[in-house]
């Protein structure tokens, strides 16, 4: 047989075209088999193992199950990810997909399709699914009658638009004809156990739809190849124990904020992580709330609850399994029927003052407003599963593999009812110190990753805590020796008080790592200045790093800042590009497609 070219033009446009179809993992898992083939040896011909899910496709036995979500933070890929790691285990062929990598036209021709979305502010659809949204919603959707699907919607009670991306989706699937397989979920904030229910669902469902039996499971060549490294055994179920190695302010009085950075120790956990990636810290709520909790409703923390098939003291429950800091709506319903609380059902026919009602006011200040007879297990019932809380990464793994390092500013303070402070981040800034131990898992954030080409210039815009994976950024840069030039911007209140990291960029500047710093303290002077206006301060140089290949990082508060932000680079391109407001919008709708224009925002 003649010898095969390594390479031809034929094979890379069909591996070009494949590479188009996977995300990350599923390019990881890719690159392990096709080597571990040539690792095994296989003869062309020869019967080699083949995983499950490419056999049943082989065979023609089952259709494709089309897995696509749409995520701002995360938790819908996750939960999408789940559902296609479980559907290939049985068997199934499974395409999985962001909505941002999926040409909406290609929806008619699917068969099969879950969607699992977020929703995200006030009922709008994540960043990535807005394309997706608005043709579906539009007249130019088509018939859809050979469509069978699922939607699974992730949102937070707590808003009045609760899953309204969700329901859009599920509403106009139903119109263009598609069959709804499942009812669809609305999973609030402590989502686990419904997606673990749907996705058991899911699965039975779609394995009958797909057709033909699933393939038995097939050995793996992943663990051949030493690069297709298998992923970390601890996960948001099952958190690493992470040693804190120092904590220390970042801020000085007479600062109105307090942040810490924090520095935890992964060593010999097997962790791995990139720059841009998430940290999940799952946090105890302070034992003080907690006494305070059962002192207002007169309870023995010691009783035991058995609760959804699990046993444990009420104060273990209150301490460690239920949110007691965050209000949701379905709690203050169901707790203002209990109660007979006409007042707290005034707030909660406005949606309005609801949300600011929200924002003020923790569990405590409800049970002792409303004060009503409740045994434990009511009491756990009725409380919201505590969730962990997602912090961005501010270390490097090129500079300190071993370590994560956080950026945590403190939420809440002293109010009319008293201290009401964030779980999580009262537990980092306040309550743990050098040597004790923080339960942590990483959540990887495909797409807010630095530009392959070093040599690409960056943006970053993150004013306060939103420097924090910028600091990761820089770091990273610097260390892999990559000399495209970085422009931070950062804001914060008062330099004196709250620049965050001061030092560490001035050596940065000193030493080239970070080319231009550009800075918006908006309490230090009469007007207020935020990192908005610095941006069109600067226009020409900003477009100009634009047409050079920028990639343009944001990074901090969903609701005003990234909004603001982005009107702000919209203005330079109208201003310095000669654009209509329309093209604008399209210039930045193209450099989201190329991932020049990445968001990590909350």
């Amino acid at each position: 047989m003649a010898a095969v070219p390594a390479n031809t033009p034929q094979l890379q446009g069909k591996l070009d075209a494949l590479a188009r179809e996977l995300d990350e993992r599923e390019k990881i898992w890719a690159s392990g088999y096709l080597a571990g083939l040539a690792a095994a040896g296989a003869a062309p011909g020869a019967e080699v193992p083949v995983p499950q899910a490419r056999a049943a496709a082989a065979s023609g036995a089952s259709r494709v199950l089309n897995i696509w979500y749409g995520s701002e933070t995360g938790n819908a890929r996750r939960v999408a990810e789940a559902l296609a790691e479980d559907a290939r285990g049985k068997g199934l062929s499974v395409k999985l997909a962001s909505l941002a990598d999926v040409r909406p036209q290609q929806i008619r021709k699917q068969e099969l399709l879950t969607l699992v979305v977020s929703t995200h502010g006030e009922g709008d659809p994540p960043e990535d699914a807005e394309d997706f949204h608005e043709f579906l919603l539009s007249d130019k959707a088509p018939k859809l009658s050979d469509l069978q699907y699922a939607v699974f919607a992730l949102g937070d009670s707590s808003y009045e638009h609760f899953c309204q991306t969700g329901r859009d989706f599920d509403a106009a699937l139903e119109k263009l004809g598609a069959k709804r397989v499942l009812d669809r979920v609305d999973a609030d904030v402590d989502f686990e156990n419904a997606a673990r229910q749907w996705r058991e669902q899911a699965l039975e469902r779609f394995s009958e739809l797909a057709g033909g039996e699933p393939a038995e499971a097939a050995p793996s060549h992943l663990q051949l190849v030493g690069e297709a490294k298998a992923p970390s055994r601890w996960t948001r179920e099952e958190p690493f124990e992470a040693e804190v190695l120092a904590s220390h302010p970042l801020t000085v009085a007479p600062s109105g904020k307090s942040v810490h950075h924090i520095e935890l120790s992964i060593e010999d956990s097997g962790i791995q992580y990139q720059a841009g990636d998430s940290v999940g810290i799952w946090a105890d709520n302070d034992p003080a709330l907690v006494e305070e909790v059962l002192a207002a409703t007169g309870l023995d923390g010691s009783q035991a609850i058995e609760y959804e098939g699990q046993t444990r003291s009420l104060r273990d429950w209150l301490g460690r399994h239920r949110e007691l800091t965050q209000l949701s709506r379905p709690f203050l319903e169901q707790y203002a029927e209990l109660a007979q609380a006409d007042a707290l059902k005034a707030v909660l026919a406005d949606a309005t003052q609801l949300r600011d009602w929200i924002k003020d006011h923790q569990v405590i200040d409800v049970l002792r407003a409303w004060p009503t007879e409740l045994d434990g297990r009511r009491l756990v019932s009725l409380l919201r599963g505590l969730t962990p809380r997602m912090y961005s990464i501010a270390s490097s793994p090129a500079d300190t593999p071993d370590e994560i390092h956080l950026t945590v500013a403190t939420v809440g303070g002293e109010t009319e009812q008293g201290l009401r402070v964030g779980t999580a981040s009262w537990y980092l800034n306040r309550r743990i110190e050098a040597g004790d131990r923080v339960r942590l898992f990483v959540e990887e954030n495909p797409r807010f990753r630095l530009p392959e080409d070093g040599q690409a210039p960056v943006i970053m815009i993150g004013p306060g805590t939103g420097v924090a994976p910028f600091r990761a950024f820089v770091t990273e840069r610097r260390a892999l020796g990559h000399d495209g030039s970085n422009w931070l911007f950062f804001g914060e209140q008062h330099r004196r008080t709250d620049f965050l990291y001061q030092l560490e960029w001035q050596r940065h500047l000193k030493s080239g790592a970070l080319d231009k710093l550009s800075l918006a303290f908006s309490r230090d002077q009469a007007e207020k200045v935020y990192v908005q206006h610095r941006i069109r301060q600067q226009a020409a140089e900003f477009h100009q790093w634009l047409e050079a290949g920028a990639h343009i990082y944001v990074c901090g508060d969903a609701n005003r800042m990234a909004p603001d932000v982005e009107a702000a680079i919209r203005d330079v391109l109208v201003a310095q590009g000669g654009l209509s407001e329309d093209a604008a919008g399209d210039y930045l709708k193209q450099l989201r497609r190329e991932g020049r224009y990445q968001k990590d925002v909350y």
